[in-house]
């Protein structure tokens, strides 16, 4: 049997509109004939971050059925222009009709639009007001109802004040819960929740939409239903809608896959069964648009307000190879660079845009200031090809990540490397074997261990918790179960303080060494300068606090004079308010320009 033909490289490339440019990854399909063209519509904020591997994965695999799929950053998401606080359903929607254009004009094919979760909804919006001739339409996981989706992610915003006041939810009374969030954020007040402001606007337009007034009756519809197991019954809230569809007269394919909700896990997930279904569905002919479907309209962006301009820099998209696979990144470069550039290593379940758009914002931020900055996905890790890999075995990447940043921008002299988390415990490991690094930024660095985390918890969770006059006003009111919450202790201490793994029993042979000490051996052997911000509010900072302060070793590099210090008390592990991020860009150039 003949292997289908292999699809060419993805091609990254920004997309001018009148609102700036939009970052897009088209997938060519493989061999002579296209059999269709596919537009992704992404999810909403941080679910697009964790679902990024999964649109990727699913996007090749089309286009070696012979699809050309084009994947598009909206207005104010990912690599994209503009500010996620200046973004508005109608900008979105005019993003998909640009897309649609782009792919129109180089396909001569039928059109579907795939969308994920809020995605979906839009897509189906989109679909709606027929601005495209649509031939398909691919639903994952669709938000059926935008007052009940705004409702949700306004939960993380109580969640988030609960954790802040120790989780005893004094931060979520006062705010008033998410009824009074609503009535402030449609009350004409902007709010920022889980690191994404978001406009009233926005938040008014995604509260008016109700799949069940969206019935697509152009065109075929896939809706791909996820849950822990395809035989489980379909939830009511399905049932229902589907019904409503189908007497309503819509070609609904409605089919229940076995999934990971990749798009929330805490790390990046992979759904095979998800793929596999999704490919199927696109392995028979193409649907044919019908004759009266329109042509498509020219695209022009409704403005949001005042835009301000680039304030002299650019943004280059970089495709480069590691080890035989393709790897994408976004160069933000100034007019003026300084000898000293920066390479942004992502660490953790996000990919170069990072949480709440967190490297987006500290690469143009540092551009603006003169520095040109770099930020890629390693192999395994968003757009980039290959399978996922460790932190602690991607010094290839990182090499060839510098060597195309220092071909990128001539001038550049020598790199910084900025890393939050396990992002910064692999700068680590790097640093010492490339004379081009002189220097790091480490933030809330990765030293995790079952014992040292288990100790963190008691020492910086626990012990607030036991002085806490709210959490015994919840014992003697009978409104906790201590039954269940000595048991957690009880299993958090015996990691803390047991023989648990990793432990040397007597005679034993030498135990390898412990991921702390593996990065103590990697930053002694560094001969550059070292930044280290540290969270205080941040589970993965105490712990390397604490880890540092149980060794003379990792005492004397940090009193080192090539070591500076910084502390946010207040900030969370990806320093996710607007301040926060200000400060941490403010610390870094400032760093940068002091030697």
């Amino acid at each position: 049997m003949t292997a289908p033909p292999k699809p060419p490289g993805a091609e990254p490339f920004f997309l001018q509109t009148d609102l700036g440019q939009r970052f897009c990854l088209f997938h060519p399909p493989a061999g002579a004939h296209c059999r269709g063209a596919i537009l992704y519509v992404h999810p909403f904020g941080d679910e697009m971050n964790k679902a990024r591997r999964m649109a990727a994965l699913q996007a090749r695999a089309l286009a070696q059925q012979g699809y050309g799929v084009l994947q598009l950053d909206l207005y104010g998401s990912g690599d994209s222009s503009g500010e996620f606080a200046e973004a508005r359903w109608e900008i979105w929607k005019d993003d998909l009709a640009a897309g649609c254009a782009w792919l129109s004009a180089r396909l001569d094919a039928p059109l579907t639009l795939w969308g994920l979760r809020l995605g979906a909804l839009l897509a189906l919006d989109y679909a709606h007001q027929a601005r495209h001739p649509i031939a398909r339409l691919v639903l994952w996981q669709p938000v059926q109802n935008g007052t009940t989706f705004l409702t949700q992610f306004l939960r993380l915003l109580t969640a988030n004040a609960m954790l802040a006041e120790g989780g005893d939810g004094k931060a979520a009374a006062k705010s008033g819960g998410t009824s009074a969030l609503r009535a402030t954020l449609l009350g004409g007040q902007m709010l920022e929740v889980a690191g994404y402001e978001i406009a009233p606007a926005l938040a008014a337009a995604i509260d008016s939409k109700d799949a069940g007034k969206l019935a697509p009756l152009g065109c075929p519809v896939h809706w791909l239903e996820t849950s822990a197991s395809a035989e489980r019954p379909l939830p009511p809230a399905v049932t229902r809608l589907a019904d409503a569809w189908r007497e309503a007269g819509v070609d609904l394919h409605l089919q229940q896959v076995s999934c990971t909700p990749f798009w929330s896990t805490q790390e990046i997930a992979e759904s095979p069964a998800l793929l596999a279904a999704t490919s199927a569905l696109f392995d028979g002919a193409p649907p044919v648009v019908a004759a009266d479907g329109g042509m498509p309209q020219a695209h022009r962006a409704r403005p949001a307000g005042p835009l301000a301009a680039l304030p002299g820099y650019r943004e280059d998209v970089l495709g480069f190879s590691c080890g035989g696979e393709a790897l994408f990144g976004i160069l933000s470069v100034p007019a003026q660079a300084a000898r000293r550039a920066v390479l942004i290593v992502v660490g953790g379940p996000q990919y170069r845009v990072g949480s709440h758009r967190q490297f987006t914002t500290l690469a143009r931020g540092l551009a603006a200031q003169g520095i040109a900055a770099l930020r890629f996905d390693y192999r395994g890790m968003g757009d980039s090809h290959g399978a996922m890999r460790d932190f602690e075995v991607v010094g290839e990447d990182l090499r060839a990540a510098v060597d195309n940043l220092f071909k990128a921008v001539p001038g550049v002299e020598e790199v910084v490397i900025w890393g939050l988390c396990d992002g910064a415990s692999a700068a680590i490991f790097y640093a010492a074997d490339d004379a081009r690094v002189t220097g790091l930024v480490l933030l809330n660095p990765w030293v995790r261990t079952s014992g040292g985390h288990a100790k963190a918890t008691i020492k910086h969770y626990y012990r607030a918790r036991l002085f806490d006059p709210e959490l015994w006003k919840k014992i003697l009111r009978g409104q906790l179960n201590v039954g269940a919450a000595a048991g957690s202790f009880l299993r958090i201490a015996g990691a803390a303080f047991g023989k648990g793994k990793g432990g040397v029993s007597s005679g034993a042979a030498a135990a390898p060494a412990s991921l702390p000490e593996r990065m103590q051996a990697g930053l002694a052997r560094f001969r550059g300068k070292v930044l280290l911000i540290i969270s205080g509010a941040d589970l993965t900072a105490q712990e390397f606090l604490d880890t540092a302060a149980g060794s003379a070793q990792w005492q004397g590099l940090l009193a080192g004079p090539q070591v500076s210090r910084q502390t946010l008390v207040e900030a969370d592990h990806t320093f996710s308010r607007r301040v926060w991020k200000d400060q941490v860009l403010h610390w870094t150039g400032d760093w940068l320009r002091s030697w």
